[in-house]
């Protein structure tokens, strides 16, 4: 065994409460068979995700406009899939979420990218990289540090090469996966054993599984790297775009997808406008944040409270160093009528509260007090569930609001 998940992860918390594979399967089969198709397998995230299902629609609605498939597989549209997977990886890696790290290499490879380049990614060699590639590499290495490091030139540099439409697919990417890096980490998701067995040589020694490894069996075989999309990935995608697209469709039903209408919508529904949404130039990104923010902020949809999830974010945002966001979640706090300044003397609040602090440095610090504080104030598991959901939802905007202000 690579390690054990203990009482350093929320695991324990939630391994009671973690739906049923075959729940997940009766309820979104189709689902679920097209990202095993693009990710080689059905991630273990999906069970704790589905715990509070806004999580689980949050997720499955950000990835795929995220990333703008099926443009990537097919090759036409958007993006390069190879540079796009690239940014991914260099980003989870820098965020220490030895989860997405793994995932996206993987995610890479299938794309088409070169397993020399993606070992090379961070630490230097002989690869040939592009100019492309490298831009992607310096935007992304600097947006997956907490506190974003972007620098005006290095975006400036991105968009010199692709464009602003094509750069912003690439940046979206790198932003999404603020969202997953920050899930993953802060949950201690166990990483399969399958994803570990292709990537791990490409990946090299000096990459751990670490709290992701409690599960995976180090001595079983190596698997060589996952070939790059070919004609049968694309026969099997096919099929199942269908039913995929229409329950996406049904979930964002009525969720604008340009400015200022997505604007007017999210202020009516959440009590603010996010401008940094009003930056954005492809709406199938714009209307999936809008989206993710109304799940997320929805009276209707939370365990925890909004009060305390607002104050969770001011958390958030002072370790992130964020004034933008900051300023996000002051309007949000007026509109609630929140004192972000204010205790609160209910146990699960506090737990709620130093579970934010502790969710929000990548990677995150959860160790085995921060567990003990949430097992012994009562927190359900789907409060847990939904408050780092919320608090990845904050890295992604974290990210995408640094890229903005460079």
């Amino acid at each position: 065994m690579t390690g054990v998940v203990g009482d350093q992860t929320l695991v324990p918390l939630l391994r009671d409460e973690m739906v049923a594979w075959e729940t997940l399967e009766e309820r979104y089969g189709a689902l679920l068979k097209l990202v095993e198709v693009l990710l080689g397998v059905v991630p273990n995230c999906d069970r704790y995700l589905e715990i509070w299902p806004p999580a689980f629609r949050t997720y499955n609605v950000m990835v795929p406009n995220f990333l703008n498939l099926p443009a990537p597989i097919f090759g036409v549209g958007g993006a390069p899939g190879e540079v796009v997977g690239l940014g991914m990886y260099v980003s989870s890696r820098v965020a220490e979420c030895s989860y997405c790290t793994a995932h996206s290499c993987s995610f890479a490879l299938r794309r088409g990218a070169s397993a020399d380049k993606v070992a090379q990614a961070l630490v230097g060699g002989d690869a040939q990289f592009t100019r492309g590639e490298l831009a992607t590499i310096a935007v992304a290495r600097s947006l997956g540090r907490v506190p974003c490091e972007l620098t005006v030139a290095e975006r400036d540099e991105l968009v010199d090469v692709f464009g602003a439409a094509r750069a912003e697919w690439i940046v979206l990417g790198v932003v999404m996966m603020g969202f997953l890096n920050k899930f993953m980490n802060a949950i201690g998701v166990e990483l399969e054993q399958s994803i570990y067995s292709e990537v791990s040589g490409t990946l090299g020694s000096d990459w751990s599984a670490g709290s992701a490894g409690g599960a995976l069996d180090a001595a079983a075989p190596a698997k060589p790297p996952p070939p790059a999309d070919g004609l049968a990935t694309k026969l099997r995608v096919l099929p199942l775009l269908p039913t995929a697209l229409r329950l996406d469709a049904r979930w964002q039903r009525g969720v604008p997808g340009a400015w200022p209408q997505v604007g007017t919508y999210l202020r009516e529904r959440t009590g603010h406008d996010f401008p940094v949404l009003g930056r954005l130039r492809h709406r199938r990104a714009t209307r999936a944040i809008a989206f993710m923010l109304r799940e997320n902020l929805s009276a209707q949809n939370t365990v925890i409270g909004l009060e305390t999830k607002i104050r969770c974010g001011f958390v958030f945002a002072e370790v992130v160093a964020d004034e933008a966001l900051a300023a996000d979640l002051r309007a949000l706090a007026s509109a609630h009528g929140v004192d972000p300044h204010q205790t609160s003397a209910d146990p699960r609040s506090a737990a709620a509260l130093l579970l934010a602090r502790a969710a929000s440095p990548s990677p995150a610090e959860i160790d085995a007090d921060v567990v003990s504080v949430c097992r012994d104030s009562g927190l359900p598991a789907a409060a847990i569930v939904e408050m780092v959901t919320w608090v990845a939802v904050l890295q992604m905007l974290h990210r995408l609001s640094c890229f903005y202000a460079a």
